[in-house]
């Protein structure tokens, strides 16, 4: 899977633009501010219905203008099919895949499966467990049909037994809402666990390409005591959760836990070393999609040079031409990529929101 043209209009500080793509490593050089990373957002809210940086409408719409416009042309098993995205100042999205309107963002992502690498994606691992939830849905997501409804079910009713928590005084008032709750919470963590059981090889596999030096370790959490019953789990916490006015235990607190040596590793890493880390579970998860999807995903890589030596920069681009996927990076001179580039590849060069190869 590939774009082979992508159509930019009013996004950020891109005014218009309309590109021809390689298939395979696409370089975007220029200053900070240029604009670089803005392509790289417009890539990635053509697959996700927003951006990476600011979701807020009125920071991505271009000034004084009604709407953003972005337009690809995407190969995809040999066939081509347009997918098209606008988004008002009210927030409305509208949808359009191969002409046709009606259609949702979960169908956009499905088509563009994207991994994205940031100077802020050391948020996977120093930050929350929501980070690393995210990324466990990612592929929950790519790999099983079933579960995006799950987990907007889920979501759905976390949010109302947090709201019934505040108005319940004893838990018979709250058992209805534990009813409808406990299956779809063990369904979430069983394709959770199943998907953890069956990517997490590849991921320390990766990990230790990168980072010979550390055994890294990997576990999933699913937020409660595995051994335990949930509906009983939450019968027996309901004054505490009440207490709390939240469900304090339950698929929305999973966790996947990475350590080495018993210490987690964002306190035993370096910041060269956490992102080198980010990049093997990013591509270690998009290794693994392809390998069991038969269809590659795509890399956007910003800000491809920081932090990383000159031979983890090697290494990291060896791996992601072994994947034979298409990848967007951004750097802020060509000296910092011309290494990697071959015949099939393109280089633009962006300054002040003018995009030129």
């Amino acid at each position: 899977m590939s774009i082979s043209q992508l159509f930019i209009h009013h996004f950020r500080n891109i005014t218009h633009a309309q590109l021809t793509l390689s298939e395979q490593f696409n370089f975007l050089v220029g200053d900070n501010g240029s604009g670089k990373t803005s392509f790289l957002e417009a890539i990635y809210m053509l697959g996700h219905g927003r951006a990476f940086r600011h979701q807020q409408s009125n920071r991505i719409i271009q000034h004084d203008q009604p709407e953003l416009v972005l337009h690809g042309k995407i190969l995809i098993n040999g066939h081509l099919h347009s997918l098209g995205l606008s988004k008002s100042r009210s927030g409305d999205n509208r949808i359009k895949i191969d002409g046709d309107q009606g259609f949702k963002i979960a169908q956009l992502a499905q088509l563009l499966p994207i991994q994205l690498i940031t100077p802020e994606g050391f948020d996977l691992l120093s930050g929350g467990p929501k980070y690393r939830r995210a990324f466990l849905d990612w592929g929950c997501f790519h790999h099983y049909p079933e579960f995006f409804a799950l987990w907007n079910n889920l979501r759905r009713l976390i949010k109302q037994r947090n709201a019934a928590l505040r108005q319940s005084t004893n838990y018979a008032q709250l058992k209805h809402w534990d009813k409808e709750l406990v299956p779809i919470a063990n369904q979430v963590s069983q394709i959770r666990r199943q998907y953890a059981e069956n990517i997490i090889p590849e991921l320390l596999s990766t990990a230790n390409d990168f980072l010979p030096e550390y055994q890294i370790d990997c576990l999933y959490n699913q937020g409660w005591d595995v051994q335990a019953d949930y509906a009983q789990v939450l019968a027996e916490h309901f004054e505490r959760d009440r207490q709390l006015t939240y469900t304090a235990l339950g698929p929305h607190k999973a966790d996947l836990c990475l350590r080495s040596r018993q210490i987690p590793v964002e306190d035993l890493l370096s910041r060269g070393q956490l992102k080198l880390l980010v990049c093997a579970l990013r591509l270690a998860q998009g290794e693994y999609y392809t390998q069991q999807r038969q269809q590659r995903c795509l890399y956007l890589i910003d800000d491809f040079a920081s932090e990383l030596d000159k031979d983890k920069r090697a290494l990291l681009a060896k791996r992601l031409k072994q994947t034979q996927a298409q990848v967007f990076i951004t750097a802020l001179n060509q000296q910092q990529v011309s290494y990697m580039c071959d015949e099939n590849d393109k280089i633009f060069y962006v300054k002040s929101g003018i995009i030129s190869s």
